[in-house]
């Protein structure tokens, strides 16, 4: 065994004799504390460190060279040199390795016949090697590597892969091959890329990331094909600005629709966060025109006091979206909005809201909702006055009509609410009283009075008790709750036939809406009611984890009387009792959860609203979504989706969104039902130790009587790139549970391979 680098003894001097008085002094407790993990910082000081090395034989000079002949090895500072002969020159701090060489250091592993090397710079040379990169996996020959630093090895006619070095499937052949792990990122010159012994790229120039840190450069181009659009090409360059802003620049063609170019901006800063999004063709065969897609969304915080947000959408036409969308979600927008909205808090319990909010309506949403111009609201909440919550409600809102014609002006709005909560452990009452006044001011009233207004008052008492027993179901210890809720409602009639329709609606009929005052949404219209509604929930819970395992809620309404207020073109209501709702869900065991609930008219003796969702998600990766959707004369839809294994390393995935009902119009989209295929996918995955392919065909509907169908096909060089089009986006909103099948691991420690 040798050590070099000792350092020699010195006569003591000042500093020495000021170093002995210090010892003099009483010496301070030494603490130690725990490391969670070993630090991954590189020692400050490289050079005198010692070397060490063993072999059978050891011949040499005194503070010149040392020679270790048969199974030799040299250890300086986490690299290791083994060989069948080594010489270190202890004055120049360098190895010369002959014969069977092996080089490790931080993981990597370099093997070839000669190597010459300084151990603290990292700087030499190997000849004809064989390399592994043992934190990213790759692995590859080259005929000549030089170490030009801690972090900085070039290898010249080299090759590199991260499959398995007998026969690899794909293989990058480069002239030269940087790799910088200080950077992250390798480059290259005069590269070509084989896949299965074709070749499938070339570039004179080359780069690919080490890590997942962002870099600027091309991305890897894009290749799709539709039904609208037919081939398209898309070679997207990324640029990274700063840490906190990017901007993807995506030129493009496409064979019917000609040259196009996108791009986003994104930006992240302390008060504020957003980007800036479009897509242009210059000119569009189809149209001979320009087409344009714009998305601006920024949201702020503390600006003087004030946060919000804005949000700015448009295209240029009726039709771009059919022509352009690449998702059924693009495809069936049909009210763009155009909004900013501020708030801030006020002296006392006072907060503000100033909001504008505008519409770009196209296709069957035509003429869009009414618009906000301006809208300004105060709200005023105290919690436990004396035992009461006070919550005090002022907006005035100016309606501008989406078309000329329209009745629009301004409408003021009042609303007290006063309630005295009794909360108890085990049960709670709240009785509440709260006032509704409104005034209208119209600048075009058409038949309608320029003036008007109406208060009307509401009471309520809302009650609720809840009781746990301990059970056991299926061997299983578990804790069942009853909860059973009374909640009544009193609101008198007031004659609301004069007063327009901004911004209200009849509410939808469900478990939350059951415990609302007000059987409208919006201001314009205030429900005459006298009703009782009860309603229960059962949960059955894990003790342990107080996890809930199962939900079963039933709830019914009582009316003592009919409802007069109404909107006009849809009729009041005149039952007695509402329909009856019904809802469970739980896990079953096994990855399998189920959620169903279902409506149930006392009055015909039918189910007018129905939705079930089993889901069965393993932790093997297999995904089964099997639903149902029924709302009459509204919505009638079947919808499956799936990834199951069929074969080692294949995979089949898919969706399937078919609409059984051809008649009433949907309630999202106000387009009219129609009997087929919504949305249709279907594809196939494939996974090998160092690469994977995804191929995925994709129908939707864009408008009644449009579909559009796309194809997307991509390669993945698992360690290189990702070559084609992207489907990934689509699966995950299609399938849900499903994740990327090649997420980039973690990298992991550089004391990784440490030998």
């Amino acid at each position: 065994m040798l050590a070099a680098g000792l350092a020699a003894a010195q006569p003591a001097g000042p500093a020495d004799a000021a170093t002995d008085a210090a010892t003099d002094q009483p010496a301070q407790p030494v603490s130690l504390k725990l490391d969670a993990r070993l630090g991954e910082e590189r020692a400050r000081v490289r050079e005198g460190r010692p070397v060490f090395g063993r072999g059978d034989r050891l011949s040499g000079r005194t503070g010149r060279e040392t020679t270790l002949d048969g199974d030799a090895e040299v250890r300086k500072a986490g690299t290791v040199i083994r060989a069948d002969r080594l010489t270190y020159y202890e004055v120049d701090d360098e190895v010369v390795a002959v014969g069977d060489v092996r080089i490790a250091r931080e993981g990597n592993v370099f093997t070839g016949p000669q190597l010459l090397l300084k151990l603290d710079a990292n700087q030499g040379w190997f000849e004809t090697p064989s390399y592994y990169l043992g934190q990213y996996g790759g692995r590859g020959r080259a005929d000549r590597v030089d170490f030009l630093g801690h972090d900085l090895t070039r290898l010249y006619r080299a090759t590199y892969t991260t499959c398995e070095p007998d026969n690899p499937d794909w293989l990058l052949v480069s002239e030269t091959l940087t790799i910088d792990e200080a950077a992250g990122d390798g480059t290259g010159r005069s590269a070509s890329l084989y896949f299965k012994g074709l070749k499938i790229l070339g570039a004179p120039v080359f780069a690919f990331p080490l890590t997942d840190e962002r870099r600027s450069g091309f991305l890897a181009p894009s290749v799709s094909i539709n039904s609208r659009s037919g081939g398209e090409v898309v070679v997207p360059y990324y640029w990274n600005i700063a840490p906190n802003r990017d901007f993807t620049l995506y030129p493009g063609v496409s064979v019917r629709r000609g040259v196009q170019l996108g791009g986003e901006l994104r930006y992240l800063e302390p008060t504020y966060f957003g980007g800036i999004r479009f897509d242009m063709n210059p000119s569009d065969p189809k149209t001979g025109s320009a087409r344009y897609f714009y998305d601006l969304h920024n949201t702020f915080t503390n600006w003087n006091g004030w946060g919000g947000n804005w949000l700015v959408r448009g295209v240029s036409d009726d039709d771009y979206f059919i022509d352009y969308s690449r998702s059924i979600l693009n495809s069936s927008q049909r009210v763009l909005p155009r909004q900013f909205n501020a708030a801030r808090s006020l002296d006392g319990n006072w907060s503000m809201l100033f909001s504008v909010q505008t519409w770009q309506a196209i296709l069957d949403a035509r003429p869009g909702p009414y618009e906000r111009v301006p809208q300004v609201q105060l709200r005023n909440v105290q919690r436990d006055v004396r035992g009461f919550d006070v919550d005090t409600l002022l907006d005035a809102t100016r309606f501008g009509a989406p078309t000329a014609g329209m009745v629009e002006g301004w409408r003021l709005v009042a609303n007290p609410h006063f309630s005295f909560p009794i909360v108890r452990p085990g049960w709670s009452i709240v009785p509440k009283a709260s006032l509704h006044a409104t005034s209208y001011e119209l600048l075009d009233a058409g038949a309608l009075p320029s003036s008007s207004s109406r208060v009307v008052p509401t009471w309520s008492i809302d009650s609720g008790m809840v009781f746990e027993r301990p059970a056991r179901f299926f061997g299983r210890d578990v804790t069942q709750t009853l909860e059973p809720r009374l909640f009544y409602v009193r609101t008198p009639y007031r004659d609301q036939s004069q007063y327009p329709v901004f911004d209200t609606t009849v509410a939808d009929f469900n478990f939350a809406q059951l415990f609302s005052e007000n059987t409208f949404i919006g201001n314009d219209r205030i429900a005459d009611v006298d009703q009782l509604t009860a309603a229960a929930i059962s949960r059955v819970i894990d003790p342990a984890s107080g996890a809930e395992r199962f939900r079963f809620a039933l709830g019914q309404r009582l009316y003592f009387s009919k409802q007069r207020v109404a909107i006009p073109g849809i009729p009041p209501r005149t039952d007695e009792r509402s329909d009856l709702l019904l809802a469970a869900a739980g896990e079953l065991g096994g990855g399998m959860s189920f959620d169903t609930g279902l409506q149930y008219s006392v009055r015909d003796g039918d189910i007018p609203r129905f939705s079930a969702l089993w889901r069965y998600l393993p932790d093997d990766g297999r995904i089964l979504n099997l639903g149902l959707r029924y709302r009459r004369d509204e919505l009638g839809q079947l919808d499956t989706s799936w990834r199951w294994p069929v074969a080692p390393r294949w995979v089949m995935l898919g969706r399937l969104n078919y609409s059984f009902l051809g008649t009433g119009v949907d309630p999202i989209s106000q387009v009219p039902n129609e009997r087929g295929v919504i949305e249709a996918v279907l594809g196939v995955e494939y996974s090998s130790c160092c690469w994977g392919t995804s191929f995925v065909l994709q129908r939707f509907r864009t408008a009644q009587g449009q579909s559009t169908t796309a194809f997307f096909l991509q390669l993945e060089l698992k360690g290189l790139a990702r070559i084609g089009s992207d489907p990934f986006g689509i699966l995950r909103r299609n399938i849900p549970g499903y994740r990327l099948p090649h997420d980039r691991p973690e990298l992991p420690s550089r004391y990784f391979g440490y030998e």
